[in-house]
């Protein structure tokens, strides 16, 4: 019986380990992620206001609004920063407001002008490798 309480006490004793192993982290559904921050110029001027997408080949995007220098961070979820590792499609576009929320809930507000050329956004010419750790790309736009 003494042999029987100690294999069951041994038994206990992995599975609590086991479970702390598994808790603490991140999700496990969660893929590796890199921070990335960086600045978006165009024309050698900083571009306020302006969405930066990293978009994965498979998986959640990340993205991060430009503040008035032009620097962003990017956020993968809630208050989660960075974006999946690998190979990603960059999208820079002007940001869009909610036209309806700013009419008091009328619809037909005129909706934010795109200012970015389209070979930085619909058919972007961007591709960048984000990599674990710390990532610094910069984004130096052109108007032609």
């Amino acid at each position: 019986m003494y042999l029987a309480g100690k294999q069951a006490w041994c038994f206990l004793l992995g599975m609590l380990c086991l479970t702390l192993v598994g808790c603490g982290g991140a999700p496990s559904d969660q893929p590796d992620l890199g921070t990335v921050t960086g600045t978006v110029t165009m024309n050698d001027k900083p571009l306020p206001g302006v969405m930066v997408v990293f978009s994965p080949e498979s998986g959640r995007s990340s993205m991060g609004l430009t503040n008035d220098a032009g620097e962003y961070e990017l956020e993968y979820v809630g208050d989660t920063k960075g974006a999946k590792v690998g190979q990603h499609k960059i999208s820079i576009t002007t940001a869009q407001s909610d036209s309806s929320e700013e009419s008091g809930g009328e619809e037909g507000g005129a909706p934010t002008k795109e200012t970015i050329p389209p070979t930085y956004n619909t058919q972007t010419i961007l591709s960048e490798e984000v990599k674990p750790g710390e990532n610094i790309i910069n984004f130096t736009l052109t108007s032609e």
